[in-house]
């Protein structure tokens, strides 16, 4: 291979990886919103962590780190048909080195309250994410640093009905 195959084969590799981080992104939003539980824990590695701060308060809202605290999260946390909602990035701006990379977004929360649309949330993600044995990007750290949020809304983290938990215990 010359030289100008060796720099091509690099650049598309860079490119493929940062496709694939956003791809990451997306995945979260389209799992937390539907409710795929699996599919949003596989957008963490096993010892990671997701975190949120307000900003102007400068307060965690909460942390949560680990397969079994990422797994009671997302068990409480709303999806259809409870409550419709759209987490959604923009703009991502992703750097990657080897098998870790690093990504800045905008983000936002679209919810339904009382049968029209409401901006919930918007702020920033940043990202770490490394690159798994079976080539996936999953997040070893989110951090969401949110900017403004409308109060008087219901909950979304820990906002399930307890009955229709998946970590609700079977009643028999």
């Amino acid at each position: 291979m010359n030289t100008n195959d060796t720099d091509l084969a690099a650049r598309v590799q860079r490119l493929e990886d940062e496709r694939n981080v956003v791809a990451t992104l997306y995945r979260y939003g389209h799992a937390i919103d539907s409710g795929d539980e699996e599919a949003w824990l596989d957008c963490f590695t096993e010892d990671g962590s997701f975190t949120a701060a307000g900003r102007r308060e400068g307060h965690t809202m909460f942390t949560v780190t680990g397969r079994e605290e990422l797994r009671s999260f997302i068990a409480g946390h709303t999806r259809r048909p409870y409550a419709f909602h759209s987490h959604c990035v923009i703009e991502p701006l992703v750097e990657v080195d080897g098998d870790e990379a690093h990504c800045e977004s905008y983000l936002f929360v679209l919810q339904e309250h009382e049968r029209d649309p409401r901006l919930r949330v918007f702020g920033r993600y940043s990202d770490d994410l490394v690159r798994g044995e079976d080539g996936r990007w999953r997040f070893k750290l989110r951090s969401a640093a949110i900017d403004g949020m409308l109060r008087g809304l219901p909950a979304l983290v820990d906002g399930m009905p307890p009955e229709a938990r998946s970590d609700a215990p079977v009643k028999g």
